[in-house]
């Protein structure tokens, strides 16, 4: 909890113990793994959204989320938030 701020790293939600859920950034469905570079705090809410959506996916669909993953996720593993921000930077230009 102490890595993501005690927010959810995908809405910025203040999380406790009672609605945090563990979130595989790259799912393990997909191939990810239990490392700590892949693990991050997620509210009930958007680790269902998520489900098992690779993250590029998921941060185009929602670019709200990979902003706010950019943030608050400080451990996670150097090539996911480059993916996000590859990803966030083709959403908002597609809308544009």
């Amino acid at each position: 909890m102490r890595d993501c701020g005690r927010r959810c790293v995908y809405c910025g939600t203040y999380l406790d113990l009672e609605n945090a859920t563990l979130d595989h950034v790259f799912p393990l469905a997909k191939g990810g793994t239990h490392s700590p570079g892949n693990l991050v705090l997620a509210c009930c809410r958007c680790n269902r959204l998520k489900a098992d959506l690779l993250p590029g996916e998921f941060f185009i669909r929602f670019p709200w989320a990979g902003m706010n993953f950019m943030h608050y996720a400080r451990t996670v593993h150097r090539a996911l938030k480059r993916c996000a921000r590859r990803a966030v930077s083709l959403a908002y230009a597609e809308a544009a």
